[in-house]
């Protein structure tokens, strides 16, 4: 799960944002968790009592606590958060050097840029954290745990399949993988007994299959009879619709 957190007092350029964000992690497959604040008061409390954010939609003027003195007070605390600010203002571009903005997005904001920037974090979230680590003949290997397609079990030998077409394998339960994964901001789904399917590499999917494309390659792999009910309850809960019905 990633968490992300948007702090603007404009409820309809807040609203926007949540929309695009929900929108791209869907695309993406990647479990959002997304906190909304209209002043950076809640926000900085919210960040002094322990909550986390891996990105930070920040505005600079806002009524109580502005956000040039919201992300001083974050940085004392959170060092690693990608702070992304979205304002009209270009003219407090030195103040924003203190806290190490990620990036700047201007208003009224323009999707195809919001996007550009939000794919830029994702990418630099993935190098600073989100790994994957087993060990096989007593060497441990670690690899990005968005950079794996699907896990494939066979008498407790594990395959991890990566996208660039490579493979490893490596002793371990694949139960105990998919608790382990729970937490990440990659959504993995148990399609079968043998298959744990990174839903970021799904190009298309029924009933019975899941269509999987990275690279050149595309191919099928099979959802047993057994789990198609709730693979389709996790594809319409990761997509936000209460609908479902057994």
């Amino acid at each position: 799960m990633i968490k992300i957190a948007i702090c603007d007092d404009d409820v309809k350029l807040s609203g926007k944002i949540e929309t695009l964000l929900n929108g791209e992690c869907l695309a993406r497959g990647i479990r959002p968790e997304i906190d909304v604040f209209y002043d950076g008061s809640p926000l900085a409390r919210s960040i002094i009592k322990g909550d986390r954010y891996s990105i930070i939609f920040l505005d600079i003027e806002m009524k109580e606590l502005d956000g040039i003195t919201t992300a001083r007070m974050i940085r004392t605390i959170d060092k690693d958060s990608l702070i992304i600010y979205v304002s009209n203002y270009e003219s407090y571009l030195k103040e924003l050097f203190e806290v190490e903005p990620f990036r700047f997005l201007s208003k009224p904001i323009d999707e195809k840029i919001f996007k550009k920037y939000f794919s830029q974090a994702l990418t630099r979230i993935d190098k600073a954290e989100g790994y994957f680590q087993y060990t096989y003949n007593r060497k441990v290997k670690k690899t990005s745990i968005g950079n794996i397609v699907y896990f494939e079990s066979k008498n407790r030998v594990i395959t991890i399949h990566l996208n660039d077409g490579t493979s490893d394998v490596f002793y371990d339960k694949l139960n105990d993988i998919q608790k382990e994964l729970e937490s990440s901001s990659q959504y993995f789904f148990r399609i079968h007994q043998s298959y744990l399917v990174n839903y970021k590499y799904v190009c298309r999917m029924n009933y019975s299959s899941m269509t999987i494309n990275y690279g050149n390659n595309e191919f099928c792999l099979k959802i047993s009879e057994n789990r198609q009910k709730e693979v389709r309850r996790k594809i319409v809960e990761m997509i936000g619709d209460g609908n479902y019905t057994e």
